[in-house]
């Protein structure tokens, strides 16, 4: 028995020894470590635990941050170090939006005591419908309270661009610049106004001037709600240019891309490119009947952007092979038939009103930005327009109705550090350059009316795209 009772004591002894450690927990300057046995040593402590001590908790805490409970046994390291997430108070403007801490959702605003490490690896964010997220990254110097403004969202927003696939097309989106500004600073024009008045669920693709110079027929792109499923569909529509926001007249319709219309100098035929036939090609209808839908181009390639040359009868368009990564050309064929023949690599081909010259775009070689050219009927005298060099685009050319200036889209112009699309306006051979319109939203897709004063342009100011008009200022 008293072997027993010695062999007892020299186990506990033992185990006193090798049985029992210490353990230092260390909480975040300022704070406080409370432990089994009560506060110690303020914002770090030592506790002893032995090898028979099941798990323990200790409770860090400081003023601003939220409190975190910490287990700790014989197993864990010599040493616990434990950071905690700050408290902050967030806002929003407009208020109700929801928050998210690096992608998950903790909230809705105005919220209190919102717990964020601040060791610069997390980030809050708000987001609301129909305005655009605003988020900030957490930091040891970011305060308390936390006010996140978001810009209001819109449809001109986002720049559509129009794909040609095997199927028929794909719609790209990506993000593009556009101001709540929706005035026009510029000193070149004047009574720059909104002719259209589109909805958030639309976007002005492409328009031109029928001969009456009264009436635009323009692409407009929907999203259509079918069984919850958003869908995507463009037709053409009729609008009366004299009165600004008056109801539009369809034009086409049905489940399809009905893009690019041009109508015949005479006003009384519209080209267009549709996806009727699933692969993108060129139609035509006539203006003053219902129906007469026509095909005009059939093959393996997408048919784009028509313009039907003065005088003849032959049709000029885009035409690419979908699914391959060559370049557009711009090819011709009668209107009666016939084989097609190719011109010159470009797009967007606009026919001169006397059609003696062929406006297009081509991606210089040195860079691949696109710049305006001109050419002969056969496609000789190929001849660069656009003046200067650097890091810019110009596209979607048009003539004035006496064949002596081409108005065009340009990003020229650096706004915020950034290349912004403008107006700009040059003679028949690319003199006298001017710009135009002087916004910070783009502004693109110009058409003279017939008194080569008017000019109707696509913009995105004002967070939607519509249909603008402005005057062009002249010394006489």
């Amino acid at each position: 028995m008293k072997k027993e009772i010695i062999g007892a004591a020299a186990l506990m002894l033992l185990a006193g020894i090798v049985g029992c450690k210490s353990i230092e927990i260390v909480g975040p300057t300022g704070g406080t470590v409370t432990a089994k046995d009560g506060v110690q040593d303020g914002s770090r402590t030592t506790v002893k635990v032995s090898i028979f001590d099941g798990e323990q908790k200790a409770t860090v805490s400081k003023g601003g941050y939220l409190t975190k409970k910490v287990s700790y046994s014989f197993d864990s390291p010599n040493t616990i170090r434990v950071s905690l997430d700050r408290e902050f108070n967030i806002k929003s403007s407009p208020a109700d939006a929801d928050i998210y801490v690096n992608g998950s959702k903790v909230g809705t605003t105005p919220a209190e005591r919102i717990a964020i490490n601040d060791g610069g690896s997390s980030t809050v964010e708000v987001r609301k419908k129909g305005w655009l997220p605003a988020k900030m990254t957490v930091k040891k110097d970011t305060p308390v309270d936390i006010t996140l403004t978001m810009d209001q969202d819109g449809s001109g927003r986002t720049l559509l661009d129009l794909v040609p696939t095997e199927g028929g097309l794909d719609i790209k989106r990506s993000p593009v610049f556009s101001d709540t500004d929706v005035g026009e600073h510029s000193a070149s024009v004047s009574a720059c106004k909104r002719l259209t008045n589109q909805s958030q669920t639309e976007y002005i693709l492409s328009f031109s001037l029928l001969a009456d110079g009264k009436t635009l027929v323009t692409s407009i792109l929907e999203e259509v709600n079918k069984n919850d499923k958003i869908e995507l569909r463009a037709n053409i529509w009729q609008l009366n240019t004299s009165i600004a926001g008056a109801p539009r007249k369809s034009v086409t319709q049905g489940d399809y891309f009905d893009i690019h219309p041009n109508p015949s100098p005479d006003g009384n035929i519209l080209y267009f490119s549709t996806t009727r036939n699933g692969r993108l090609g060129v139609w035509n209808l006539k203006m003053n009947e219902q129906g007469g839908l026509r095909t005009v181009t059939s093959g393996n390639t997408a048919d784009f952007m028509p313009s039907l040359r003065p005088g003849t009868d032959l049709i000029y368009y885009s035409a690419v092979l979908p699914g391959t990564s060559n370049p557009a050309f711009i090819w011709n064929r009668p209107l009666n038939g016939g084989m097609p023949e190719q011109l010159t690599e470009g797009t967007q081909p606009q026919w001169s009103p006397d059609g003696k010259k062929l406006l297009y775009v081509k991606g210089s070689v040195a860079d691949n930005k696109c710049r305006i050219w001109t050419c002969d009927p056969d496609g000789s005298n190929q001849t660069l327009i656009s003046s200067g060099t650097g890091d810019f685009n110009d596209i979607d050319p048009r003539w004035s109705n006496d064949s002596s200036k081409i108005i065009f889209a340009s990003d020229r112009s650096v706004v915020k550090d950034k290349h912004n699309y403008d107006i700009y306006i040059m003679d028949a051979d690319g003199g006298n350059l001017t710009q135009l319109t002087t916004n910070s939203s783009r502004d693109d897709k110009p058409v003279f009316a017939p008194d080569g004063k008017t000019v109707f342009f696509r913009s995105n100011r004002g967070l939607v795209w519509d249909i603008w008009t402005m005057q062009i200022k002249t010394d006489k």
